[in-house]
C-alpha cells in the first residue's frame, strides 16, 4: 500500500463514524493524501418517505434529502474539526441509491488508493461483527479495504479467540 494519495470513506454517520473518518483522516495526513467522504442516502429510505407522502402526510422526499445532506455536512464539518485535517484536502461526495451498488461506483469513477469502511452501519449492532453493507463491499471491491474497528468490536473479537 505505498503511495496512498486517495481515501475513500463511506460514512452512514453514526455514532461509529467518528472513529472511521478519525481512522482515515491519521493515514491521510501521514501521506499527504486527498479524503473522498461518500454519504449515501438509500434509495430504500426515500420509498418509505413516499409511502408516507401517499398516505396523506405532509412530508417532501426533496426536503428530507436536503435536511438530510445538511445534518451529515454538519456532522462531517465536526469531525473535520476535531479531526485537525485542512477543508481543502476533503472532497464531499452526496448520492442517492442502494449503499453498497454507490461506493463501487464511486470506487470505479474516483479510483482511490484505499478505502476505510467501517464494521458497521447504521444498525450498530452490538452482536455484529461485520454489516451487510461492508460484507458485499469488502467481498467486490478492487481496491484494497481498511476495516475500522472501535473498542466493542475489538473486545468481541477478543472474546472469540482460543489459543
Amino acid at each position: 500500500m505505498d503511495n496512498i494519495k486517495k481515501i475513500l470513506i463511506p460514512l452512514a454517520f453514526t455514532d461509529y463514524s467518528q472513529g472511521v473518518f478519525n481512522c482515515a483522516s491519521q493515514i491521510a495526513r501521514t501521506n499527504d493524501a486527498e479524503l473522498i467522504v461518500l454519504s449515501i442516502i438509500n434509495s430504500r429510505d426515500l420509498a418509505s418517505v413516499e409511502s408516507i407522502v401517499s398516505m396523506g402526510y405532509d412530508v417532501d422526499s426533496e426536503h428530507y434529502i436536503e435536511q438530510i445532506r445538511k445534518d451529515r455536512k454538519q456532522k462531517l464539518n465536526k469531525m473535520v474539526d476535531e479531526a485537525n485535517i485542512a477543508k481543502e484536502n476533503v472532497k464531499v461526495l452526496f448520492k442517492i441509491g442502494k449503499p453498497v451498488d454507490e461506493i463501487l461506483k464511486v470506487i470505479h469513477n474516483e479510483v482511490p488508493d484505499l478505502v476505510v469502511m467501517g464494521t458497521r452501519g447504521r444498525s450498530n449492532l452490538k452482536n455484529s461483527i461485520m454489516g451487510a453493507v461492508a460484507e458485499k463491499v469488502f467481498k467486490r471491491s478492487p481496491v484494497n479495504i481498511l476495516s475500522f474497528r472501535d473498542e466493542d468490536v475489538k473486545k468481541s473479537l477478543g472474546k472469540k479467540l482460543h489459543f
